[in-house]
């Protein structure tokens, strides 16, 4: 008896479809297409009105005692490091009494949470990451999709999942390598130089190509850190040799990387040289007001912060060193160093980064989310600062009569020299 045989052949999908299916069960999905998702890890930090909010509703909105995502769920303290008050130490308490009671993994000391979630190998190729915070997007550095829920957050860890609408996937090629000083920071900026606030909206950025796989770990976060500024869900990067030796380093774990088909179907595709890239700013006061430096050169300003979970990595410190080292900051200049972990503040000694910045005149501090909001160090009306930091909106960093021009630690350490936004290929 001759039995037919039907094959059922699969779509094509991207990446992000491949790691969307897997967490809603579903054999394939599409753009455009809603589904519920588990994702691999919940991640949130310490913060009023967040982790102490939402230990409050969970207990006595839903009724939820213990999460039923304790397991998977990991809690960061990294602002208000260290406390500059009693009322801020007891909130620390407070975190971590919820965290006993339902049982889930808190970890500080460590640094900024994004940086560490990496270090701690939180993020593998084809994982699902959610987190309130819109900068987990760097995590895509290692071939996971990193969703940012905000306020929803709060649903999802009552319910242990969450609702998505699978995004559309724009392919960006990269070729060539950087210019000396230009770097994932500079891309970035150019990225939502062209594509504007919006040109991403709904969308989820893949970059690809033999320059993507010539970009360091460092850049690759960097340039995530910053894509919702385009308008975009998040960005990834496929897992290459480079990731892969990165969290066997970190894990001791080997992983095997997750890829678009070949004959995926993508919203549209965008190219970019790295090595015709010139370092780029963000001109207040919006993120997404990006130029190329020279719109801006010569600017004076009076201050500069290397840091925040953008660009406070081993990659950002030392060539801020090659910049500093043996000179002097402009006298009245401050400039602020903090990096992202504890983990890279090692290294940057180790290496000797940070003596040099020491001695040219920097303020040096341990991990903290606090210098990128302005809680620990300020400016007064009418300053301007270049910062490495996550957002440049008035307020941001003080007074709401200053301004913020973000950019690279390359230019962030040229400026330091002169005072005026400087091009650090000038120095390099």
């Amino acid at each position: 008896m001759n039995q037919k045989v039907e094959m059922i052949l699969m779509p094509a999908m991207t990446l992000t479809e491949k790691i969307i299916a897997r967490t809603s069960g579903k054999p394939s999905v599409k753009p455009g297409e809603t589904v519920w998702v588990v994702p691999d890890v919940f991640m949130m930090y310490d913060w009023p009105g967040i982790s102490d909010r939402y230990a409050y509703l969970l207990k006595n909105r839903f009724n939820i005692e213990r999460i039923p995502v304790a397991d998977r769920t990991v809690i960061f303290i990294d602002h208000m490091c260290p406390p500059t008050g009693e009322h801020e130490t007891e909130f620390h308490h407070g975190t971590r009494r919820w965290a006993n009671e339902q049982g889930i993994k808190l970890f500080e000391g460590l640094g900024i949470g994004h940086q560490v979630a990496a270090e701690l190998g939180f993020a593998t190729p084809g994982a699902m990451i959610a987190h309130l915070d819109t900068h987990v997007q760097l995590l895509g550095a290692f071939g996971a999709l990193t969703i940012s829920l905000l306020a929803d957050l709060l649903t999802a860890l009552a319910l242990g999942r969450f609702w998505i609408e699978v995004p559309a996937t724009i392919r960006v090629e990269l070729e060539g390598d950087f210019q000396y000083g230009v770097s994932g920071r500079d891309l970035i900026h150019k990225i939502i130089k062209d594509l504007g606030p919006d040109g991403g909206i709904g969308k989820v950025l893949e970059f690809v190509g033999d320059g993507a796989r010539k970009m360091s770990i460092d850049s690759r976060m960097a340039l995530l850190c910053q894509i919702m500024f385009c308008g975009a869900i998040s960005g990834i990067f496929p897992a290459d040799d480079k990731a892969l030796t990165y969290l066997k380093n970190k894990t001791g774990k080997e992983f095997e990387t997750v890829v678009s088909d070949p004959d995926a179907t993508f919203f549209e595709t965008i190219r970019y040289d790295l090595s015709l890239l010139e370092p780029h700013v963000v001109k207040p006061s919006s993120p997404g007001n990006a130029c190329a430096l020279k719109e801006v050169e010569d600017l004076e300003v009076q201050q500069g912060y290397l840091g925040s979970c953008a660009s406070g990595r081993l990659e950002d410190i030392e060539i801020a060193a090659r910049i500093l080292k043996g000179k002097k900051i402009k006298p009245g200049f401050r400039l602020y160093v903090v990096p992202s972990s504890r983990e890279v503040m090692v290294q940057a000694m180790e290496s000797g980064a940070l003596a040099a910045l020491v001695d040219a005149g920097a303020f040096v501090s341990s991990p903290t989310c606090d210098f990128c909001y302005g809680k620990t160090q300020s400016l007064c009306a009418g300053e301007r600062a270049v910062s490495t930091g996550t957002l440049n909106v008035p307020g941001r960093m003080g007074s709401i009569y200053s301004e913020i021009y973000q950019t690279s630690a390359a230019v962030v350490a040229a400026t330091a020299l002169t005072g005026k936004i400087t091009d650090p290929r000038n120095y390099l």
